[in-house]
């Protein structure tokens, strides 16, 4: 009989990999398999994961082509289609799990079956030496919506990562798969609220935390290369929540946090490095949304652009 969750890391880097294969091999509960999709790196990652031949079910598969580099997302969908097993678990190749993470999965899919389920845990982030740097807010109980986990999102009430969330496969398969944006910027966001309108919301389960690793110069949010990238996958992403959740139209929460959340994109994730025309079809996608919110947002930031 096959095991019942395929941990799926997409794999660059191998800085942290070590680590990430110690804390599966270090699981209370070993029901599931490893498949590494090394997206052709020039480090050497296929010595690391052969070490673990003997520990952990592993499959190792080196692509010959880079896809990460242009589409992120396609690369997250060729790695999960090495795999058959009926729940997926998408890691980074620097997360960590705690010891009793497959096991408490495992017991929620004894509860709720392994067909159109959308399971989350609990999440923090830590910095390249382990280190907490910020914490989420303990789950709710039950399930969570999507329309109450987008709002929690824009209003960066908290963080997310795909560590902290399992899906069956028909979840993936027949909700369209991963929604795409350059970089991947976003797009996890919009995938995991995609994943819990079909699974019917977000299964909290509760413990102890997976950890996602933001280290400095090893992920994307802390450079600033990629600011005119970010924000084009800001407003398609504005431009996606107009389209899927266009009943919410005028509805105060929902421009509320639009507002905040492209306030934050343009202070925080960019830090000012945008043009006239990159605010200009940001404020166009907040306006089909809420036409307030596009105001509060071009007005407060029209006298920061920088000229690029």
């Amino acid at each position: 009989m096959g095991h019942k969750i395929a941990i799926i890391i997409p794999a660059y880097k191998s800085r942290f990999l070590r680590q990430t294969l110690d804390s599966m091999a270090a699981q209370t509960c070993r029901d599931f398999a490893v498949y590494v999709g090394d997206d052709a790196s020039p480090e050497p990652l296929e010595p690391i994961v052969r070490a673990y031949e003997g520990k952990l079910s592993i499959t190792y598969h080196r692509f010959a082509e880079n896809l990460g580099g242009r589409d992120l997302v396609a690369h997250w969908e060729r790695c999960i289609a090495l795999s058959r097993e009926p729940l997926v678990w998408l890691f980074s190749d620097d997360d960590l799990l705690p010891p009793d993470g497959v096991e408490r999965v495992l017991a929620a899919a004894g509860r709720y079956g392994t067909e159109k389920v959308f399971f989350r845990l609990p999440l923090i982030v830590v910095d390249a030496e382990g280190q907490q740097k910020l914490a989420n807010p303990p789950l709710p109980e039950g399930k969570t919506s999507d329309y109450a986990f987008l709002l929690d999102k824009l209003n960066g009430r908290i963080s997310s990562a795909a560590i902290e969330y399992v899906f069956s496969r028909d979840v993936w398969r027949v909700s369209g798969g991963f929604v795409k944006f350059p970089l991947a910027w976003c797009s996890d966001d919009a995938t995991w609220a995609r994943f819990a309108r079909y699974a019917g919301g977000m299964t909290s389960v509760p413990g102890a935390p997976v950890c996602w690793r933001n280290a400095e110069g090893e992920n994307i949010s802390n450079s600033s290369r990629f600011d005119r990238e970010k924000l084009c996958a800001t407003t398609q992403f504005i431009r996606w929540i107009a389209r899927t959740y266009k009943c919410r139209k005028g509805d105060s929460a929902l421009a509320g946090a639009l507002g905040r959340y492209a306030h934050t994109i343009l202070r925080c994730s960019v830090r000012g490095n945008y043009g006239l025309s990159d605010l200009l079809r940001l404020c166009a996608a907040l306006s089909k949304i809420s036409p307030s919110a596009a105001s509060y947002v071009c007005l407060r930031h029209l006298f920061h652009i920088k000229r690029l």
